[in-house]
């Protein structure tokens, strides 16, 4: 067996390992650490050509065909609900294959036209209310489940990005669309939701475990969702506060910012140690990244202004530099130790 296919397959059974307790932390990476992976992941690289590649040619497609003929809306949700039929039907042909992610990539273009053919529909049957998040709502209503029935990783992240921009759009909605919900005005709302999709993550690791062994993995999908909603919205909490728009005069006050730039940086600590102790390099990565990017943000709000755009300029890729010199350092040190 290839030496760098047999390294993969120790470590998806160390990370098996380490969810279900039989190792702790420490040991979890220190037996890492014997199996490094260095080199170019050209697999991995394949699965996101397949998948950008699938959507390309949908896309394509689609543009294609609207060149050469006229759709009426009734006809493009005929189309498109061929075309669902299709993907699906391809998927299912390919179930017993070892083409994994390309029945998983038919899947999830059948997935993308789902949500094609709702909005098809919805200007098809529009009742003139703009009520444009329920068709969202179904989406996810359909897709969700379908990633479950399938075990489709790629149509439970599609879910996640419908799920947000479905929260942020029926918000924005309800409140009669007095700040748009792109601009996340008060992220407060965001952080709630991100918290508690970490919250339901960690039940669903726990029952992956047991009950939901089949789906292992799918709550690091729950957990990547509720992470970035927390760190985006702590982002803009440590600039601009609770705010309800940010082209309009801020009423932040230096205390405000102060508590939720405390807030972030603890969120990140508390992220970077369980993220450590479980071996989720996810977490840890999100971590490191939102904790540098704080840094940054910080400095040119609040330092770099009172320097000089040369001097600011310079130190901040000083800093950078001997971050990256650091960092790089470290790997190799790991990387030659017995």
């Amino acid at each position: 067996m290839n030496p760098k296919r047999m390294k993969h397959i120790i470590r998806d059974e160390l990370g098996t390992l380490r969810r279900e307790q039989m190792i702790n932390g420490e040991t979890y990476a220190e037996l890492l650490e014997l199996y490094p992976i260095q080199s170019w992941d050209y697999s991995a690289l394949g699965r996101w050509f397949l998948i950008f590649g699938s959507i390309a040619f949908a896309a394509g497609l689609f543009i294609l065909g609207s060149e050469l003929f006229e759709f009426t809306m009734m006809e493009l949700a005929i189309s498109l609900g061929l075309l669902i039929g299709g993907c699906f039907f391809i998927g299912w042909r390919l179930r017993s294959s070892k083409l994994t992610w390309a029945k998983r990539s038919f899947e999830l273009l059948g997935s993308l036209c789902i949500v094609g053919l709702t909005f098809t529909l919805g200007i098809i049957y529009s009742t003139g209310s703009g009520n444009w998040p329920s068709l969202l709502l179904i989406d996810m209503l359909i897709l969700l489940p379908l990633a479950y029935a399938l075990r489709n990783v790629l149509i439970l992240i599609l879910s996640m990005i419908i799920f947000f921009t479905w929260f942020g759009g029926v918000t924005g909605y309800v409140s009669g669309w007095g700040a748009y919900w792109f601009g996340m005005n008060y992220p407060m709302r965001f952080l709630m939701a991100g918290l508690l999709m970490i919250g339901m993550s960690l039940l669903h690791r726990s029952a992956e475990q047991n009950t939901l062994r089949t789906y292992d993995g799918f709550f690091k999908v729950w957990l990547s969702g509720g992470v970035f909603f927390s760190e985006m919205a702590l982002w803009l909490m440590s600039l601009f506060g609770n705010f309800g728009s940010i082209f309009e005069r801020y009423l932040e006050t230096a205390n405000e910012l102060f508590l939720f730039n405390a807030l972030w940086t603890g969120f990140n600590i508390a992220i970077l140690k369980f993220g450590s102790k479980f071996g989720l390099r996810m977490l840890r990565g999100y971590a490191i990244t939102f904790l540098v990017i704080q840094g940054y943000t910080l400095y040119f709000w609040q330092i770099a202004s009172h320097l000089g755009p040369i001097f600011a300029t310079f130190l901040a890729g000083a800093v950078t530099l001997g971050l990256v010199l650091h960092l790089e350092s470290r790997r190799r040190a790991v990387k030659v130790s017995p």
